[in-house]
């Protein structure tokens, strides 16, 4: 019974535009991680429309956001301090800016003229961005701002409104900026679309598959967007020697929704022509348990002219450990 469900199941993601990495009385060949270069790959491309994530995906998928970029709304500020707090109550929370647009910045409380800027915080791979949206505004209460072509800004930021000597701060809520005409990012999350942590341990004997999906979104400005390529590859560690690789294409991208695979990738672990690739210097790769990386990477090539600076979210790896 159990052999007819897997049958089935393969069947279903042949029909899904998948094949079957690892099937029966297959060899995969391995390579060396010393390129990422998609020329390399021996699988055959696919191209389909993605899934575009339901409600249920993206509040999973926001609040993981949210928890990794900004969570206060306003600069703290201690009763002994100095500095006067400044009440920003326009752009409100999670509001979308896009480029060649205006949009209104409202603000409260300052006593004198102000300067604003346009925020993004530091990440682990981005210093603190900061672009000045105004050197000096009459105290008004309200700005009119029109977002800037192929501004540098992070997707991620806030807006700051400071009086001119820096005695009077505050900051509004989380926004979305989007200023590029391609901005791609992905994130490899587990086969039920749920975050995936950061390792994540497969056990041979009650698992049997190495499954994953990722999900996908452009926070450009040009659409729809056709990715012709998606590196994915599993390299078994500490070898660094490329186990399964292959390339997918997707098409009509639209808008800054977030988009996932039809079917999850499925990699047999427990079919024995898939335990063992010749590795570097006559050793073997054993898929059946040991630490690897799982890589997707977006538009490896950059075949879109993304800006080279807004690169650091196009990839996304895991540690995966089969015990």
């Amino acid at each position: 019974m159990k052999t007819k469900m897997l049958f089935t199941a393969l069947i279903t993601l042949g029909l899904a535009g998948f094949s079957l990495p690892l099937a029966y009385g297959q060899t995969q060949s391995v390579q060396k991680t010393t390129t990422t270069s998609s020329a390399q790959t021996t699988a055959v491309r696919k191209t389909f429309k993605p899934v575009k994530a339901s409600e249920t995906e993206l509040k999973t998928i926001n609040a993981a956001l949210s928890a990794k970029t900004i969570t206060r709304t306003q600069p703290t500020v201690s009763t002994t301090s100095m500095i006067k707090p400044i009440d920003v109550t326009s752009p409100v929370k999670n509001e979308v800016w896009k480029a060649g647009k205006e949009y209104p910045i409202k603000w409260s409380r300052a006593s004198k003229d102000v300067k604003i800027s346009l925020i993004s915080p530091a990440t682990k791979n981005k210093p603190r961005e900061n672009y000045q949206i105004t050197r000096e505004t009459p105290n008004t209460g309200t700005y009119t701002f029109k977002v800037p072509n192929e501004c540098l800004i992070g997707s991620q930021a806030y807006v700051q409104v400071e009086s001119l000597d820096g005695k009077e701060s505050g900051a509004s809520h989380g926004i979305s900026v989007y200023t590029q005409p391609v901005d791609l990012e992905c994130q490899i999350v587990d086969a039920k679309i749920v975050w995936s942590s950061t390792n994540y341990i497969i056990y041979y004997e009650s698992n049997q598959w190495l499954e994953f999906n990722f999900m996908m979104r452009s926070k450009g400005t040009r659409f729809p967007v056709t990715i012709t390529e998606i590196l994915v590859r599993v390299i078994k560690q500490p070898e660094g020697v490329v186990a399964y690789q292959e390339i997918f294409g997707f098409s009509d991208i639209y808008d800054d929704y977030w988009y996932h695979l039809p079917e999850p990738i499925k990699i047999n672990i427990r079919d024995k022509s898939g335990w063992f690739f010749p590795g570097a210097q006559g050793t073997s790769i054993n898929l059946q348990s040991g630490s690897y990386l799982v890589e997707v990477k977006l538009d490896p090539q950059n075949l879109l002219n993304e800006n080279e600076q807004t690169h650091d979210d196009n990839k996304s790896v895991n540690s995966w450990i089969i015990r």
